[in-house]
């Protein structure tokens, strides 16, 4: 029982980053067409670098029903791409909590990998 405990189902873990990464998904997908359509679209450099780092991190949740370990670079990519041109002056486009939380999610996948991989 307490290898159990030690190692979570690897099932279990798949299911809840899918689960998560989907819903998170949809929620950037709506947040980032909102952006773009909006009354202020895209139109300097920092725009489109954020706009680039958005959709990484949403391919990257439909690519984790699939690859984990491209969900897991997308989705860690467009984080920490999001997260490094936020920081830049004008600040409070985007809120960088719900980035890091997707950062967190792509370890799941991380994980799924490497506890699938075969040897």
């Amino acid at each position: 029982m307490t290898g159990f405990l030690e190692r979570p189902s690897v099932s279990a873990v798949r299911r809840v980053g899918r689960i998560l990464g989907t819903l998170l998904g949809l929620f950037l997908l709506a947040e980032f067409i909102e952006w773009v359509t909006g009354p202020h679209p895209p139109t300097a450099i920092r725009d489109y670098l954020l706009a680039v780092g958005c959709v990484m991190v949403i391919l990257g949740f439909a690519v984790g029903w699939f690859k984990d370990l491209t969900a897991f670079l997308l989705v860690l990519g467009g984080s920490v791409l999001v997260s490094l041109v936020s920081l830049l002056p004008p600040r409070g486009e985007w809120p960088l909590q719900i980035f890091f939380v997707t950062a967190i999610l792509s370890f799941l996948f991380l994980y799924v990998h490497l506890a699938t991989k075969k040897k």
